[in-house]
């Protein structure tokens, strides 16, 4: 019985460890990211590229903004991502040409972290 405890409180030592690690990257961004945020009303997407760890890429968006201009904004792991009924969705159901309205801070650094997307009818 001592036994099955202790391979239960390991696993759950890694599965919280790893847990903190997967997102030790955004805790460490949110430290250097700027009080104020911005917001694109109805903004449309021109591009999204989904990361992917064989590249070495991360995933981001291009949206154009009302003055028509690009917005790169980069999509974390706590980017909330909304439908037009404000339910919870994937990254794949945000398409090109969408319409959306985008909550983002940008960084010290002068990056642009999304804080949330959502898709508009």
């Amino acid at each position: 019985m001592k036994r099955v405890i202790l391979v239960a409180l390991c696993i759950l030592a890694q599965a919280i460890g790893s847990a903190s690690w997967a997102f030790a990257d955004d805790l460490a961004m949110a430290a250097t990211v700027a009080s104020s945020s911005h917001t694109i009303l109805g903004g449309v997407v021109k591009s999204v590229s989904w990361a992917d760890q064989t590249k070495g890429t991360k995933s981001e968006i291009v949206v154009i903004d009302a003055a028509k201009k690009p917005i790169h904004i980069l999509v974390t792991s706590t980017t909330t991502l909304w439908d037009s009924d404000a339910k919870a969705i994937m990254p794949d159901k945000i398409l090109t040409k969408a319409k959306v309205n985008v909550i983002y801070l940008t960084t010290t650094e002068g990056i642009n972290v999304g804080k949330s997307i959502k898709i508009l009818k």
